[in-house]
């Protein structure tokens, strides 16, 4: 897939293809009007040397942005299911689709229509259980498989709108690594999402599924089923650390996947907490030992940047860029 790069071989580096690197959506609030907040990111990003960007979901948090979704109610804790979850009326109204437009617009206005765009979606199983934990009405309750599959069904549309545009998606579901049900039986719901996407979409590695969390060899196995050409894991925080153990190169190769490899913490809240260069390029060697260099799609950041400290988040758009460079001088 010529959009994919891979890691080179540090062993061997007769052969090399650039890093892509990018962010897994969200970045800490920033406290002016929105498009300027957006601007700020967009800026951030691009002076950090990312090629796939995001807008940095400067509005709400991943579940408060699906608030307007038919079906759902407003609690002072968020979202609730108070009936039949259904898909928008009208999706130009959605404020993801806003958002990407102006970043577009925004990437045009300085000439850097060249840099690629991501929109992160909250996936039905994590959004479903989340505005569940909140209040089901409608269903049986929150282990009711109908409210999952009306998710997929409700998102499936934006997934279908954005892959029209030029731009990444990016499924995050967290709630896979934590297991709300069964891996086979969510990986299938997660795919209702997916189904019916231009093969091309597929072929260009434009979608990726995104699952922070501690994994086991057998969930491993079982992500395999997501019909994603890129599955998106952490690897940097203590708790994920170990990911790596669950990863297999025969695996990937088998089922046709690549990785999003997350590089670094995000659990710091001031930059002298942010991982080092070092320690971050021997995790990147132990893992491309493990699963081989061409199964890498893209490095990023482990999770999204909106808890972490907003001094921490330029040293770690640092050492995504530092590390890919550093790999790129030994081609």
């Amino acid at each position: 897939m010529a959009e994919h790069s891979r890691l080179i071989n540090f062993e061997d580096t007769r052969q090399f293809v650039k890093l892509l690197k990018t962010v897994i959506g969200s970045f800490p609030p920033r406290k002016l009007p929105l498009q300027k907040a957006i601007e700020g990111v967009v800026d951030l990003q691009l002076a950090h040397d990312i090629d796939v960007i995001s807008d940095g979901e400067q509005r709400a948090d991943m579940i408060g942005y699906f608030r307007s979704l038919p079906g759902l109610g407003i609690k002072p804790t968020g979202p609730y299911v108070r009936s039949r979850v259904m898909p928008w009326g009208d999706l130009e109204t959605f404020t993801k689709l806003q958002d990407l437009q102006f970043v577009k617009d925004y990437l045009r206005s300085k000439n850097r229509e060249d840099v690629k765009v991501k929109v992160s979606i909250t996936g039905p199983i994590t959004l479903g259980f989340a505005c569940a934990c909140n209040g089901v009405e409608h269903y049986s309750g929150i282990g009711d498989m109908r409210l999952y599959s009306d998710f997929a069904y409700a998102l499936k549309p934006l997934v279908e709108e954005i892959a029209k545009t030029d731009c990444y998606v990016q499924i995050d579901e967290p709630s896979l690594a934590i297991r709300v049900m069964e891996a086979p039986q969510a990986v299938k719901i997660v795919n209702e999402t997916l189904s019916g996407l231009p093969s091309s979409f597929y072929e260009k590695g434009k979608l990726v599924v995104h699952v922070c969390g501690s994994l086991t060899g057998p969930l491993f196995s079982d992500l395999m089923g997501l019909d994603t050409p890129v599955l998106s894991l952490a690897f940097g925080a203590p708790n994920v650390r170990k990911n790596v153990e669950a990863i297999s190169k025969s695996t990937l190769k088998s089922h046709g996947k690549k990785l999003g490899v997350g590089c670094v913490s995000v659990q710091a809240k001031k930059k002298e907490e942010v991982e080092t260069f070092d320690t971050v390029v021997q995790r990147l060697k132990t893992i491309g030992d493990k699963i081989g260099e061409e199964q890498i799609a893209f490095l990023h950041p482990d999770c999204g940047l909106r808890g972490t400290g907003e001094d921490a988040v330029e040293p770690i758009l640092d050492i995504v860029a530092l590390s890919a460079r550093y790999l790129e001088k030994r081609q």
